[in-house]
């Protein structure tokens, strides 16, 4: 079965964040495989929520998605998936020191970053 399903039932994508959740509940991801942007403006349950809302930018996961509506970019967290084959692509970071990875355990592991010459 594959990991990209059709948004009308769901998407599950490896995302890095880009700005962490706010207090009105929206966050910014950046789709790994394609570099698109996407909002995150709602969440399925308090338990995706509560996780989401503690990773910081930079943290690298994989989401199950939904298009929120018929218009715009707007994107409802479904499902934290538990997926240990995403990996890291170091050609889509930029602006951060740290590299975060999510840990299905709730735990974000962070790897010092080294500087390249």
């Amino acid at each position: 079965m594959s990991q990209n399903i059709t948004p009308a039932t769901g998407d599950v994508r490896a995302v890095r964040i880009v700005w962490p959740m706010n207090d009105h509940g929206a966050m910014t991801v950046r789709v790994e495989s394609d570099s698109e942007v996407r909002q995150v403006v709602e969440c399925e349950s308090d338990e995706v929520r509560e996780t989401l809302e503690r990773l910081p930018a930079g943290t690298t996961l994989p989401l199950k998605m939904e298009s929120v509506g018929m218009r715009g970019n707007a994107w409802r967290a479904v499902e934290l998936v538990d997926d240990r084959r995403v990996t890291d692509t170091a050609s889509s970071r930029t602006e951060y020191r740290a590299e975060q990875k999510y840990a299905p355990d709730g735990e974000a592991s962070e790897q010092q970053e080294t500087a390249q010459a």
